[in-house]
């Protein structure tokens, strides 16, 4: 699968987009994912199913300002 431009592995079969995030060390709830083009919905993250053939783009929110 690509996550970001960068090619992976899944580290498990059927593992869901949620378990993913939580292996990668990332909070669902301070990330957007868009999967194969389109934004996956926070509410979908435990369901959606992640497969080989996926795209990911992660994009995560950054506090801070002036």
């Amino acid at each position: 699968m690509m996550v970001n431009g960068s090619e992976e592995r899944l580290p498990g079969v059927g593992m869901t987009l949620d378990a993913f995030l939580k292996h990668k060390g990332l909070e669902a709830g301070s990330v957007v994912v868009e999967r194969n083009g389109d934004v996956v919905e926070r509410s979908s993250f435990r369901v959606v199913l992640l497969e080989e053939a996926d795209q990911l783009e992660i994009l995560r929110f950054v506090g801070g300002g002036a």
